[in-house]
Parts: structure tokens; C-alpha cells; sequence
């Protein structure tokens, strides 16, 4: 009975390892690589990456002037640099992770600990690139604005987050 179940919480564990592996991308950012233009589809399954290019290219089509194209150029490079600085970060979290799990016996608390970071790391990306939209619409029309919505609302993101609240059972408040 003990050693089923040892062996029951090592299959848990690199089953949970294979998901944050995955999830990080290990080798190649996602396992998709660089594309023109990209920097590499890397979270949540590259989905955000695709949002990102998504949204420069709604932005093309609103006829910004010269100071919107400017503020949202500002923005769109904050989120970048801020999504590559945390894509490393969550690299270098997963090489912890998978250290620990090379270990015999696994401390299964360090192991929930991890796991817990990188899941903590992802939700703040996420809620990042939801703020750098939400400021960029600051800086629009409201003509825009709408234009904008509809755009997004047709793209990458907004699919992820429909999939999220689909295996979620929904999203609360609704």
C-alpha cells in the first residue's frame, strides 16, 4: 500500500512537472519558436505572444495620430521588455523545479512551492498584459475604443479567455 502510493505521488509529480514544462515552453519559448516579427509565442500555450501581435495590428488599423502611435508605441515596448524579463524569470523558476524533481526522495513541499510560483508568475504576466490594454484604450477615441474592442474581441486572447472560463465552469460574477 505505501509503495503504490509513493509510486502514485512520483507519477503525480512528473505529471505536474511535464504541465509546467510545457506551459514554460522548456527548449524554444513554447516549442514554437521565433517568428517574424515576434519575439517567441511563450505563455499559456503562446496565446498571449499571438494576443500581443494581435493588438499591434488592430492598432495599425485605427488611424492612430502621430502622439496615439507614440503613447501606445510606449506602452506596447513597456509590456515587451516586461513579458521577455518575466519569461526568463519563469525559465529560471522551471530549472528549480525540474532540480527538485531530479531528487530522490522529492520534497513534495518545495515541489507545491514551485509550482506555486510559476502559477503566481503566469497570473501576473497575464493581468500585465491586460493593464498595457487597458491603458492603451485610454489613449484612443471612443470611436476608436469600439473599433479596438471588436478588433480584440475577434483574436487569440479573447479565445484563451473564453477556453479558461470553459474548463473553468465559468468565470464568477456571471
Amino acid at each position: 500500500m505505501k509503495k503504490s502510493a509513493v509510486i502514485a505521488a512520483a507519477v503525480l509529480i512528473f505529471a505536474l512537472a511535464a504541465l509546467a514544462y510545457g506551459q514554460i515552453g522548456g527548449y524554444g519559448m513554447g516549442g514554437r519558436g521565433m517568428g517574424p516579427g515576434m519575439m517567441g509565442e511563450c505563455m499559456m500555450g503562446g496565446q498571449m505572444m499571438e494576443a500581443e501581435h494581435h493588438m499591434s495590428q488592430c492598432l495599425m488599423g485605427l488611424d492612430l495620430d502621430e502622439q496615439q502611435k507614440t503613447l501606445t508605441g510606449e506602452i506596447r515596448n513597456r509590456m515587451m521588455k516586461e513579458t521577455i524579463q518575466r519569461n526568463a524569470d519563469m525559465r529560471i523558476v522551471h530549472i528549480d523545479l525540474r532540480d527538485l524533481l531530479s531528487k530522490d526522495p522529492v520534497d513534495m513541499k518545495a515541489v507545491e512551492a514551485k509550482v506555486k510560483q510559476l502559477e503566481m508568475m503566469r497570473t501576473e504576466m497575464h493581468l500585465s498584459h491586460i493593464k498595457a490594454m487597458e491603458d492603451i484604450k485610454t489613449k484612443l477615441t471612443p470611436e476608436q475604443r469600439k473599433k479596438f474592442r471588436e478588433m480584440i474581441e475577434a483574436g487569440p486572447m479573447m479565445e484563451e479567455m473564453e477556453m479558461m472560463r470553459d474548463r473553468k465552469g465559468g468565470i464568477k460574477g456571471e
